[in-house]
């Protein structure tokens, strides 16, 4: 199992995921010492693992990851694209070069990740690709609509992927459409709203997520969501789109934003941050956020 974005958030829990069925997991991130503090835990929990820091906006790393995870592995059954970066802020306010590193990161790293791991697919026979977008990539949120855009991108990668890959029975490529999680990345996104930017309530446990991911790396499908309210919220469009784009888009630009004030920053955009952790800690009670990753992590084990 390949699974990039591994130092934090999603990435990790998705990492800890498979490693609890005892399977061999490639990290990677560009945080090396967080991915070495993760390998020992998947091995830990009965998994193997290998560390290979990438930078998934760079085409040629992320062939060396393949490239690495085929050597330690002699294949890659799974391939999980869960890097991102965020840029918050009305549109407009973020300098060039910010934006042209959240493309590069969601755009252009899930097509390098895509590439390469069809690449090795195609030559074993099997394979599933599962991208890691967000509800974002159907819905709007006016606050980082760069970040919309990126993710309305992976998902019309993941859909375009599909009928390319469907005369091979035993090749899938899967979506997964998160709604709001409680991860780290916002407190590393950069940020030009004013105001401190954290998770919309009622944000998740990465850990549900993961246990989704896992679901996917088991049965492929075309898409997938997690919770209840992303599921409405999916349903809902279908039926009046209209109204739900107005009524998430009011919803999620005001709650995204916290009271307190907050300097223009650019995040880890272009520094990784030090620190590896799987919550961002926004949910409002320990006892929610301990029930959100255990009900996760029992799920992922099913």
């Amino acid at each position: 199992m390949v699974v990039t974005g591994a130092s934090s958030g999603v990435g990790r829990a998705t990492a800890l995921a498979f490693a609890r069925h005892g399977a061999k997991v490639v990290l990677a991130s560009r945080r090396a010492g967080a991915l070495e503090v993760l390998a020992d835990q998947c091995r830990a929990l009965g998994g193997g693992a290998t560390v290979v820091p990438t930078d998934v906006s760079d085409p040629h790393a992320v062939d060396a990851l393949g490239d690495a995870a085929e050597a330690a592995y002699g294949g890659i059954d799974v391939w999980v694209s869960a890097a991102s970066v965020l840029v918050a802020g009305m549109f407009g306010t973020a300098p060039d070069d910010e934006v042209r590193r959240l493309l590069d990161v969601n755009v252009g790293g899930n097509l390098w990740c895509a590439r390469r791991a069809l690449r090795t697919f195609d030559r074993q026979g099997r394979g599933t690709l599962i991208l890691v977008g967000s509800l974002l990539g159907v819905l709007p949120n006016p606050l980082v609509a760069e970040y919309v855009m990126s993710k309305h991108a992976v998902r019309g990668l993941g859909l375009a992927l599909r009928p390319a890959v469907a005369g091979r029975s035993a090749i899938d490529v899967s979506v997964m459409l998160p709604g709001p999680v409680d991860t780290p990345m916002f407190r590393h996104a950069a940020n030009h709203s004013g105001r401190v930017v954290g998770a919309i309530p009622p944000a998740i446990a990465p850990e549900r997520v993961a246990a989704g991911i896992v679901a996917l790396a088991r049965r492929p499908r075309r898409e997938r969501t997690v919770g209840v309210l992303p599921w409405a919220a999916l349903f809902a469009h279908r039926i009046a789109p209209h109204t739900t784009e107005w009524v998430v888009a009011r919803y999620s630009a005001a709650t995204l934003l916290r009271c307190d004030a907050a300097e223009p920053s650019a995040g880890s955009l272009f520094d990784p941050a030090d620190a590896g952790r799987i919550s961002g800690d926004w949910r409002w009670a320990r006892m929610r956020r301990d029930l959100g990753a255990r009900v996760g992590r029992r799920l992922g084990r099913a």
